[in-house]
């Protein structure tokens, strides 16, 4: 067992850490668990006596788990192979549990085939130490290793043994408390890194020794325990625990010290470093930039320091990542060992202004650095390269590469030597030992830069406006080392006004940029050098395209439609953009592109007009159509100019309808709120037609959010177009929406205020919308009235496919009046029509009316054998929305039935579903099941 890190904390600083007893001042915590050590649970205060044998195992796995513990689980941690009583003998155990937690009971719940065991924040000694964990990983991330190593070391004294010391380690419990464990060694070495770099190395050793002993085969333990020695002066200690750790590695795995070990004995064993006699050694090369702070990029600089010595890592990643902040960072970290020279050479391949080396310049820069003369041809050069890194311990960074070609050659001269390659695209034909994506940095280390940067008491002060910049900025460290540099300059903006400065899309460029810092000026670069690749004005006339769509996402589908290309030719354009990040893959044949490179794209884009814009709507607007006529056909388009000559995606079925409207729903999204506010005619016509075709796609997928939101933000325009047809289709999704949020009177008010259509068809949809939304305000009699003359309309009109829908929403209205019979009757007309006219999205919805009419009737073997098939018909075509209604009937004739184990599954698949969808109602009305299931 390892001892717990007892590390004395500095008087002058405090660690806000807070122990579960600490939650209320003054006040006894109700419950209190413990799993860093021996399992324990105190109840108001008391410590519960746990009996010895399965019950602390079953405890353990519970608090482990942090949620739902599958019954299958529980039994994986209670025996290897479980005995015919296992499932009682469980219950038995979870019964002695509530009774151990007293008034506090009802915190241990059954939960679908499991039990969950309900702990508040501050209540588990594994929360606190988890927060500790984080707050020093955002210490040290913001340069801060003092305070890191105080809150680490606060952290590991929460440990009193291993983890759940005594539950036996079997199962999925076993293998997350041998985590925890794992989680608990790295601690201390990140602890004992934390005290060498704040100058404290002798409060890491106790640490460490308990450590080693536990793990003797733990080779980055003895790694620390060599440097903290040494740091601390005592060099001969150091000495001995590097012959202690080579003892510990034969024995325990059979094999000698790595070479960070290796290298720390030999530095020790030369003793401090002495002047060198003239000519009698190379003199050390330091050329690195200085050390920068660097925030949020742990497990990156861990995964390029991490790299064997003498190795090739590149680091690729757009413009305004951080890639070069991040190798030199690195590079730092890296010289201890490799003392002999840390050269830094800008290959000029993302600098403004400056044309990127060629070889020859860069042989003669590295050259010159190490005081060797750059004579001969460029054979000799690379030969005189090779010799002067052979046998040394070099570190080089090659910043801001164009291409492989740039270094290809280079790289033969420096072999040996540790080189880490920046570039914005991937060398992949390069013999790189790792390659290294550097991405946008994560939200909270985003905020914590700007925190950094701008000031901790005033992002404290605005964390939400903190967030909202932060994302303006797309999380980029350029962007975000701009935008703190603007605001340590103007100590009297509050947040809020850099936020409003940036959320203006026309000028978000003109403010990212200070100094010689701009993030326009890379997106110009990375495009400049794009137009001189094989392929890349394609690439640009595709890039400049998407401008003026301003899409988030492209698929090869618009990328066809926006250009004319075919798809190998869109293909090869989308390939080259995502080779210098101006976008990035998202799936197969799917790319997104980042806030400030699109607005990048649309500045290209107003320079170049063209009609990729109308294409891309003729692209949506018709295979939206197409997609919405596979699911319901609409009967009631108007004609207008968005047609594609030749569609470009082809649809087999309603399940590819299905697949393409959720690929795309986020560009659908975006197209409509775009032209809302840009309120062109053409825009305007193309939003109200758009939302037409969304319907039935949004409701039967749960996306009540986004229906009203966009139904709302298309009825401007239609009323700006002045055509009543329109702006009645969109209210009549407007209501729709409203309806199903549960607001019935606005929706009522709604559809009462459309404009008067002279199209009987059109009419009668109003009817149909507005006597459904009447049935659900409880106004019945009105909306029998509504239902009646509706469906006179659509047999006098022959609106076979119309009519379907209004019988079975005229049946759903008798159901609720207990009228069974009229119900059914009009449900088997309905079911006939929709199976005649193929409408099986119809039919489902009609054969789950049926079995919810048999079900309040009290006919259930009847009205479970229709809910079956309602389910097969949901789940075939999509229609979450019947799936989980259909579940929560069938679960109430289970529970009914005695069958409380059904009934339990199919809530819980129910609730699922419903909470999937934002359907509040639905899943309030779920959890409200699952509770009288219990």
């Amino acid at each position: 067992m390892i001892l717990p890190v007892r590390t004395p904390l500095p008087p002058a600083r405090t660690v806000a850490v807070v122990d579960a007893s600490q939650r209320r001042e003054g006040a006894t915590m109700a419950v209190d668990f413990a799993l860093l050590g021996p399992v324990r649970a105190r109840v108001d205060g008391r410590l519960v006596p746990l009996p010895p044998g399965r019950l602390p195992t079953v405890l353990a796995a519970l608090l482990l788990a942090r949620g739902r513990v599958s019954t299958e689980r529980l039994m994986g941690a209670l025996w290897d192979e479980p005995p015919a009583s296992a499932v009682p003998n469980l219950r038995t155990y979870v019964a002695q549990l509530r009774r151990l937690l007293g008034p506090h009971a009802d915190r241990l719940t059954r939960s679908g085939d499991g039990y969950t065991l309900r702990v508040e924040a501050g209540e588990l000694d594994l929360h606190v130490w988890e927060q500790s964990l984080a707050d020093a990983r955002r210490a040290a991330g913001d340069g801060n290793p003092a305070e890191a190593a105080d809150l680490l070391a606060a952290g590991l004294a929460r440990w009193t043994g291993a983890a759940a010391e005594g539950v036996p380690r079997r199962g999925a419990t076993g293998r997350g408390l041998h985590l925890l464990d794992e989680a608990r060694w790295g601690a201390v070495e990140r602890h004992a890194r934390a005290c060498i770099d704040a100058g404290r190395p002798g409060q890491a050793v106790e640490g460490l020794r308990a450590l080693v002993a536990e793990q003797p085969a733990r080779e980055t333990a003895w790694q620390h325990l060599v440097l903290a020695l040494a740091r601390d002066g005592d060099r001969a200690a150091a000495l001995v625990a590097c012959s202690e750790a080579r003892q510990a590695l034969v024995s325990e795995l059979g094999v000698e010290p790595g070479p960070v070990l290796r290298d720390l004995q030999a530095r020790l064993l030369r003793g401090p470093r002495r002047e060198a006699p003239a000519g009698a050694a190379a003199p050390v090369v330091r050329t690195l930039p200085p050390d920068p702070e660097i925030v949020g990029r742990d497990e990156l600089i861990e995964a390029v320091t991490g790299a064997e010595p003498g190795t090739v890592v590149a680091l690729h990643g757009p413009a305004g990542a951080g890639k070069s902040a991040l190798a030199v960072r690195a590079a730092w970290a890296l010289a201890p060992a490799h003392p002999d020279g840390q050269l830094h050479l800008d290959m000029c391949g993302s600098s403004p202004g400056l044309t990127p080396m060629t070889t020859g310049d860069a042989l003669a820069s590295l050259l010159q650095a190490l005081g060797v003369a750059a004579a001969g041809s460029a054979a000799e050069q690379l030969t005189a390269l090779g010799t002067a890194v052979r046998g040394r311990r070099v570190v080089v960074v090659l910043d801001n590469v164009v291409d492989a070609a740039q270094v290809r050659r280079l790289l033969t001269g420096l072999t040996g030597a540790t080189v880490l390659i920046t570039s914005r695209s991937m060398l992949s034909t390069l013999d790189v030992r790792r390659q290294v994506a550097v991405g946008e940095l994560s939200p909270a280390a985003a905020v914590s830069l700007l925190a950094h940067l701008s000031g901790r008491p005033r992002v404290a002060a605005a964390p939400d406006d903190a967030r909202t910049l932060a994302g303006l900025c797309d999380h980029l460290p350029l962007a975000l080392r701009i935008v703190g540099a603007r605001l340590a300059g103007r100590p009297d903006w509050p947040l809020a006004a850099m936020v409003t400065r940036l959320a203006d899309e026309r000028h978000r460029l003109d403010e990212l940029a200070a100094d010689d810092l701009a993030v326009r000026a890379g997106l110009s670069l990375t495009c400049r050098a794009l137009r001189h690749r094989a392929g890349g004005a394609e690439a640009l006339h595709l890039f400049d395209a998407w401008g003026a769509v301003g899409a988030p996402v492209m698929s090869l589908g618009l990328a066809r439609a926006v250009t004319g290309a075919d798809a190998h030719e869109a293909r090869a354009a989308l390939d080259r953009l995502a080779e210098v990040r101006l976008i990035e893959p998202v799936a197969e044949d799917r790319y997104r592109i980042h806030d400030l490179v699109r607005i990048y794209a649309m500045e290209r884009a107003a320079g170049h007009p063209s009609d990729a814009l109308h294409r891309a709507r003729c692209y949506y607007l018709g295979t939206a159509r197409r997609a919405r006529d596979l699911l319901r056909s609409n009967l009631h388009r108007q004609p207008d100019d968005f047609a594609e000559k030749t569609p470009t995606v082809e649809l087999a079925d309603d399940q590819d309808a299905l697949r393409w409207f959720e690929s795309e729903r986020v560009n659908l999204r975006d197209l409509i709120h775009r032209c809302a506010r840009e309120a062109t005619t053409e825009g305007d016509r193309f939003a109200a037609r758009l939302v037409v075709e969304l319907y039935p796609f949004l409701p039967m997928r749960g996306y009540y959010t986004d229906w009203h939101d966009l139904a709302e933000a298309a009825l401007a325009g239609a009323r700006r177009l002045g055509s009543p047809p329109d702006e009645t289709a969109v209210l009549i999704q407007l209501a729709g929406a409203l309806s199903r949020a549960g607001q019935h009177p606005e929706a009522i008010g709604t559809l009462r205020a459309a404009p008067a259509v002279t199209e009987a068809p059109m009419t009668a949809l109003v009817l149909d919308h507005l006597a459904v939304a009447l049935t659900h305000g409880g106004r019945l009699a009105e909306a029998k009235e509504c239902f009646g003359r509706c469906v006179e309309l659509h047999r006098a009109g022959g609106q076979r496919s119309s009519l379907g829908i209004t019988l079975n929403n005229l049946a759903d209205l008798h159901r609720q009046l207990g009228e069974y019979s009229d119900a059914l009757r009009h449900l088997t007309e309905s079911l006939a029509l929709r199976r005649e006219l193929g409408d099986r999205l119809g039919a489902g919805i009609t054969t789950l009316t049926i079995g919810q009419v048999y079900a309040e009737d009290g006919r259930a073997g009847e009205a479970v054998a229709w809910l079956t098939d309602a389910l097969d018909l949901a789940r075939s075509t999509g229609n979450t929305e019947s799936e989980w209604r259909a579940l929560t009937v069938r679960a109430r004739l289970s529970r009914e039935a005695g069958r409380l184990h059904e009934a339990r599954a199919d809530l819980a698949d129910a609730l699922r579903l419903s909470e999937a969808a934002g359907d509040e109602q639905g899943a309030a009305e779920v959890r409200q099941s699952l509770l009288d299931s219990q």
